[in-house]
């Protein structure tokens, strides 16, 4: 074997032994989430958002890259796109409401719930604000944010999160390989839906 030949067959070798290491994680949370079945799903989404938030943390420690991280309170790009959740996650975020006497804005989720993807940024950009953002810019549910939320971090300027005035591949992101795998697996078992038609189920289950 020569040594491009060896060092091809290295390459190689890793390749298949990382996809294995990624394979096994999103394995055995698909057998984890199956095995909710018939379980409170208030109770499942805050248990997974608590076993997301650890896998950040303790991938966030093995990794100096993830100290750039610029996300913080008042950033709001990203509440102003079309976010996809699991319905687990839906009936939490209406009961987390309903205990604090509130309920989101049911006219423009409405009126959301009529775009898709593809259309989402053709709505007024007031209309595409997500229904949980406050005035100030800061999330009013942010400790029963979905998965999707915990789990998008940025290393850029959050200037350059502004979809409607920068190419989405002007953002730098901060990856947790397993927290993104746990929520491919989540929304794999439990099923996704973009977020205005899912909290009007949860909604509607509700009353």
């Amino acid at each position: 074997m020569t040594d491009d030949e060896r060092m091809v067959a290295n390459r190689k070798a890793r390749h298949d032994k990382k996809e294995a290491y990624l394979r096994a994680i999103y394995d055995r949370n698909i057998e984890r989430f199956r095995a909710t079945a018939g379980q409170n799903p208030i109770v499942v989404a805050n248990e997974t958002h608590a076993a997301m938030d650890a896998v950040i943390r303790q991938d966030q420690l093995k990794d100096p890259a993830s100290a750039g991280i610029r996300c913080g309170k008042g950033c709001s790009h990203c509440c102003h796109e079309s976010v996809a959740i699991w319905p687990h996650e839906a009936a939490l975020l209406i009961e987390a409401m309903h205990k604090t006497g509130r309920e989101p804005d049911r006219s423009r989720l409405e009126r959301q719930s009529t775009f898709t993807v593809e259309n989402w940024r053709q709505q007024a950009q007031a209309d595409r604000a997500c229904v949980f953002l406050g005035a100030d810019g800061a999330c009013t549910v942010y400790e029963f944010r979905p998965n999707v939320c915990r789990k998008l971090l940025v290393v850029t300027d959050p200037a350059l999160c502004d979809a409607t005035h920068q190419q989405p591949d002007s953002v730098g992101r901060w990856f947790s390989w397993e927290a993104e795998l746990m929520e491919s697996a989540a929304l794999e078992v439990f099923g996704a839906s973009l977020m205005p038609q899912a909290l009007l189920a949860a909604l509607n289950a509700k009353d």
